[in-house]
């Protein structure tokens, strides 16, 4: 028999080493993630760009990983159901959300009463593209310029019109942002999607919007005159369009770019290797021709920037959504 201070030493090494067995066990399963299928959750209805471009995203996933990565969509209350939804989910890495800068940050300022804290529920893993969008104007106005455009307003009694795609969307809460940015003040007149918008900006409607790339065949068309572009930087589909940054206003850059998000609970090696896949699929040529080909600018970005970008944006959507007074149930 071996002395009591021996069998404890035999006793304490078992034990560690069942430990070391057991903890590799998370470390496999980020190893071979995924083993099974892996849901991609859309915050909008099946057929947009957003949809779309998801699906491009999905498409490379599944060839990379040899499981299949289908699309599950989740419309609703500023894209909060989608978010929930992934939130409330194991936290696995086997739910996944196409999360989008804009209405993420707004939704968590505007809905009250949300079952997930946005700030911490969700993790940012990598910022898949950008879009930019675009200050349009009715021809007819005989408006030229971003200049110009800040000039007719001033001399409006009343302000100009602009249309947007829904009060607290994308490009409302981008046109109230930048109309702060010029200097001055207009009307908002919302309506039910961008096809209603560009609708009302041609007919006369309103005098002017921020169009997102949906509306490229019309500003193409030359049935909308384009001004400037609200992105940092210009964009190869219209690239003699300057940017609101260009033409005297430093630093202005409102874009609505979407990123892949994971319940923050789930093992960090499993984000990693999200992560990491992530940025490799949105690297090669033709899944970045695709996006091109959408109106989207593909980019693929570590987790450090994509949650640095919706830190900001949630701060300064906050303050903007608390100066218009604007809540949600």
């Amino acid at each position: 028999m071996l002395p009591i201070a021996s069998r404890r030493h035999t006793l304490r090494s078992l034990s560690l080493a069942l430990a070391a067995t057991a903890l590799p066990d998370a470390g496999r399963a980020d190893a071979n993630y995924p083993q099974r299928v892996v849901r991609l959750v859309v915050p909008f209805a099946p057929g947009g760009s957003a949809d779309a471009a998801a699906r491009i995203l999905a498409e490379k996933l599944a060839e990379m990983w040899g499981q299949p990565v289908i699309l599950l969509n989740r419309p609703g209350a500023g894209t909060s159901v989608a978010s929930a939804y992934v939130a409330q989910s194991p936290a696995d890495g086997y739910t996944l959300l196409m999360g989008y800068v804009l209405s993420y940050s707004t939704t968590a300022s505007l809905y009250k009463k949300l079952s997930y804290d946005p700030a911490t529920a969700l993790a940012p893993l990598s910022l898949v593209a950008d879009a930019p969008f675009i200050v349009g104007v009715d021809p007819s106005t005989g408006i030229q310029t971003l200049d110009e455009l800040v000039a007719a307003i001033r001399k409006s009694p009343h302000g100009l019109n602009y249309a947007s795609s829904g009060t607290g969307a994308g490009p409302h809460l981008t046109t109230e942002m930048l109309l702060r940015r010029l200097g001055v003040r207009s009307n908002h007149v919302p309506y039910r999607g961008t096809a209603e918008v560009v609708t009302a900006v041609i007919s006369g409607q309103v005098q002017f919007s921020v169009f997102d790339a949906s509306a490229l065949g019309q500003i193409r068309s030359g049935r909308i005159r384009a001004l400037a572009l609200t992105a940092a930087k210009r964009w190869n589909q219209l690239p003699d369009l300057p940017t609101v940054a260009e033409l005297g206003y430093p630093d202005f850059n409102m874009t609505s770019g979407g990123g892949i998000m994971v319940s923050s609970k789930t093992p960090d090696s499993i984000k990693q290797k999200i992560e990491r896949d992530v940025m490799q699929a949105m690297s090669v040529e033709s899944v970045r021709q695709r996006f091109n080909a959408l109106g989207f600018i593909p980019v693929g970005s570590p987790s450090t920037e994509f949650e640095a970008t919706l830190r900001i944006n949630m701060q300064r959507i906050r303050a903007l959504i608390d100066e218009l007074g604007m809540t949600a149930d």
